[in-house]
């Protein structure tokens, strides 16, 4: 019997998630963050999933020898992943990843070490009281773009990744310091609205 408690949770989160975007594509492709999030947000290339993303770049569960309880997918070293929309829908992203099928509990590289880059783009300022909307756009890969005034970010040296990224929802620490939705919720509580990029400059 199923619990209906569960299945509303996940109607929430699914709720959320369907305002993102999720796309994988060739670390050439991705240059200053507007026009990545024009990438992200084509309707043709993403999608609202990890698991969609995944499967459109035609890249599949890792098999290994040994039988594990994670589910993993490896990201090519020229290949970057996209993903744009508010923290909470980001979050939400993750945690379908997590726990429901197909499953993506950890996002590998190849042989590097894998990096971080975001950025907070202002979709829409606040009118007559109404506030406006931020996206967090995150590229994540072995080979990203140099880090820039007005472009991609880095908080000095923060993202220490290790060659992998688990999308299990944990608070960071040293211990969980691949935890992508801890990093999402990270980039949220450091946020500085004096660098965000304007989406109508």
């Amino acid at each position: 019997m199923s619990d209906p408690s569960r299945s509303q949770k996940l109607a929430e989160l699914e709720k959320l998630a369907a305002k993102t975007a999720c796309v994988i594509v060739g670390k050439n492709d991705v240059g200053q963050p507007l026009d990545a999030r024009s990438i992200a947000r084509d309707a043709t290339k993403g999608c609202s999933s990890l698991a969609g993303a995944f499967a459109l770049a035609k890249i599949t569960e890792e098999k290994n020898m040994v039988d594990e309880v994670t589910s993993t997918y490896i990201l090519p070293d020229d290949s970057v992943l996209l993903m744009i929309g508010n923290t909470k829908e980001l979050v939400a992203v993750c945690k379908l990843a997590n726990e429901t099928d197909p499953r993506i509990n950890l996002i590998r590289t190849n042989s590097k070490e894998m990096k971080l880059r975001f950025a907070r783009i202002q979709v829409s300022k606040p009118i007559a009281g109404f506030g406006g909307q931020t996206d967090t756009l995150i590229a994540l890969g072995a080979t990203l773009p140099a880090i820039s005034q007005n472009g991609w970010r880095e908080e000095e040296g923060q993202f220490f990744l290790q060659d992998s990224v688990t999308t299990e929802d944990k608070d960071l620490t040293t211990k969980n310091a691949g935890s992508l939705p801890g990093w999402i919720k990270y980039i949220k509580r450091i946020d500085d609205s004096k660098k965000w990029i304007d989406a109508h400059a």
